[in-house]
């Protein structure tokens, strides 16, 4: 499913848009992935997941110096663990309480993430699980620069979740979240889809 949301969602959309398109004619890249692991993501929930998020650099369109990308990887991983963490992995289960999940979306997808909150988060099955733990958490974080700086990125996820309790089986959730930066790094539209590991 893909939303985007709002006037900035928009403006937002078309860099993403630009991006896709400049990558796929691979022009005005500086020759493509960073996976400097540097420090790990900081922890965004009180209880720590099981494992941390593999996340990388991949496409660059525009110039990015190499000296700010470990510090745009570390704050993009940051919300979008923040994401995960909330919506999915932290907390005490059994729970039905999701409020947490969008707070790193902007005001309007985070209204539509709601809309879909059994798919951006686990309200669906939350009363019937006594655990959640990830079994694979991994980004990857292509850029759109401009001036020496990253005004938007996509971050390619792929999520993998053991369920535990009235509920036991593994999901696994994939897709793409498009950030601009709004006074931190913000999801303003998703492309989400999930489904169960055989």
């Amino acid at each position: 499913m893909f939303h985007t949301a709002g006037r900035a969602g928009r403006a937002a959309l078309a860099t993403t848009v630009s991006l896709a398109l400049v990558a796929a004619l691979g022009a005005c890249s500086d020759g493509g992935s960073d996976s400097d692991d540097g420090d790990a993501p900081e922890d965004s929930s009180e209880a720590a997941p099981a494992i941390t998020t593999k996340s990388t650099i991949g496409k660059i369109s525009g110039r990015l110096p190499r000296e700010d990308r470990a510090q745009l990887r570390k704050k993009v991983t940051q919300a979008v663990d923040a994401w995960i963490d909330a919506a999915y992995v932290a907390g005490d289960y059994p729970r039905s309480d999701f409020s947490d999940a969008f707070k790193v979306f902007t005001k309007d997808a985070a209204a539509l993430a709601e809309s879909d909150r059994r798919l951006m988060s686990n309200a669906a099955v939350g009363g019937r699980l006594e655990s959640v733990t990830a079994a694979s958490r991994k980004l990857r974080i292509d850029v759109l620069a401009a001036k020496g700086k990253a005004v938007g990125v996509t971050g390619r996820f792929i999520l993998v979740l053991d369920l535990d309790g009235e509920v036991r089986r593994t999901d696994r959730i994939v897709g793409r979240l498009f950030l601009s930066y709004q006074r931190g790094w913000q999801v303003f539209g998703y492309e989400v889809k999930r489904g169960r590991v055989a």
